[in-house]
């Protein structure tokens, strides 16, 4: 759906979207009849689907003049916040349907038949510890990177994949799949860079006053501010990871490095980002990279040549 919306306008994506919820809904209903699956769980299934796939097509192609008055980083984070209700209440669903908690048990037994750590854990204490997990910021976070990751790569298929050109009479093709291509980087290059994404001074704020507010909602066994304070903590963490990797990226914008260094520090940063506890420490310095820019400018405009007037030096 995101490479349709790269490549032609909302009102094409959006019959696209439309389209493929009509196509899950017609496979769902024959999987279901064939299958003996309930209704219910496939009402659900429904549901959940529409709904991820309305929330992508607006964050990523809603009409021109709604995307002029939402900035993206808005659009980005209240569809990320609302995808993840649905996906709470989509889990918390299948937590009541009577086949999950048995496939859950066979998994435990498989992971423990594998690895004796397992061995200890239960059913009941994997169900609860998933249930933990994404209650308080575990849907938020598969959201946002679900999203991102979609995102992204329609952007980098759409540039890949080359158009099929047409052949006009009396216009010069090659020039306008040329200036296609060449608008398609520009819109890539913009939407998608984090070098000018910056989250207000405030949210400091919210962020350092979350995580005590965590701690005494816990002592005091208030489970759902404690659950929508964890959520808010996590929005913070994620925003603030953002801005340390708009930074880095606007590092690298400026070094003057040949193109091969950089494409393999590039692939040395992505190794670390799926190695165990390298990848926490990592991402740990992105956010508090992002955090320090409240006091420390690192984005900082060069300046390259003297003013070229008097007034202008003043």
């Amino acid at each position: 759906m995101g490479f349709i919306a790269c490549r032609h306008e909302y009102k094409i994506a959006w019959a696209a979207s439309l389209f493929a919820i009509l196509g899950n809904m017609v496979m769902s209903f024959r999987t279901a009849s064939s299958h003996g699956i309930p209704l219910t769980a496939t009402t659900w299934n429904l549901l959940f689907f529409t709904a991820m796939v309305l929330i992508f097509a607006w964050i990523t192609v809603p009409p021109p003049d709604f995307a002029e008055r939402v900035p993206l980083s808005i659009r980005f984070v209240t569809g990320s916040c609302f995808g993840a209700l649905v996906f709470i209440a989509f889990f918390l669903r299948l937590l009541a349907s009577p086949w999950f908690p048995e496939y859950v048990a066979n998994l435990v037994n498989e992971l423990a038949s594998q690895n004796a750590l397992f061995e200890i854990i239960s059913t009941e204490t994997f169900l609860q510890g998933m249930k933990n997990v994404i209650l308080r910021g575990g849907s938020l976070v598969t959201c946002v990177f679900m999203f991102a990751l979609c995102r992204q790569l329609s952007f980098i298929l759409a540039l890949l994949i080359p158009r099929k050109k047409r052949k006009v009479e009396g216009a010069n093709s090659e020039e306008t799949g040329s200036a296609g291509r060449n608008s398609l980087q520009m819109s890539f290059q913009k939407i998608n860079s984090l070098m000018a994404f910056r989250v207000h001074p405030t949210l400091i704020w919210v962020f350092s006053s979350s995580l005590p507010l965590v701690v005494l909602t816990r002592m005091a066994g208030l489970e759902i501010p404690e659950i929508i304070l964890w959520n808010v903590l996590v929005l913070c963490v994620i925003l603030y990871l953002a801005q340390g990797l708009g930074i880095l990226q606007f590092f690298l914008s400026r070094t003057t490095v040949s193109p091969f260094l950089r494409l393999l520090f590039l692939v040395f940063l992505f190794i670390l980002l799926f190695s165990p506890l390298l990848n926490m420490i990592l991402l740990t310095g992105f956010v508090l990279l992002g955090i320090a820019e409240n006091w420390v400018p690192f984005r900082v405009p060069k300046q390259n040549s003297p003013p070229s007037t008097p007034e202008s030096g003043q």
